[in-house]
């Protein structure tokens, strides 16, 4: 997909929906957390077909670096990923590798990527 203003909200869905997906199912509470995003995102019509896309079989994380970002978005697209690993209340081997993706694909430093992790609740592997 090519990168433009209005496709970065949907790239984030997609690296949103991709760690939901990670552990082969999307669990109700992901699906529901996922539907909420694509129905109220500024999204134009043909964006919001394509997030709806993404609850109805497993999505691969994007290919290309979210570099548009500053570094306090990049965070908080970290942020937002290790919530959505573990809104289904488990955090498996498979979610863990999807993360650490996300981390280089996002060019956050491992050491500031384990302090964003402290502060997620239940972000432990099982």
């Amino acid at each position: 997909m090519a990168e433009s203003p209005e496709s970065q909200i949907l790239e984030v869905i997609r690296v949103w929906a991709a760690i939901a997906w990670a552990d082969g199912s999307l669990a109700p509470a992901e699906s529901e957390g996922l539907r909420r995003l694509v129905e109220h995102a500024d999204l134009t019509d043909a964006e919001r077909a394509a997030a709806a896309d993404f609850l109805r079989g497993p999505v691969a994380m994007p290919q290309t670096y979210l570099t548009n970002l500053t570094p306090q978005a990049r965070r908080g697209v970290y942020r937002a990923g290790c919530r959505v690993a573990v809104v289904d209340q488990m955090f498996t081997q498979t979610e863990r590798r999807v993360l650490d993706r996300l981390r280089d694909l996002l060019g956050i430093p491992e050491a500031v990527a384990k302090e964003i992790e402290t502060e997620v609740p239940g972000l432990v592997m099982l």
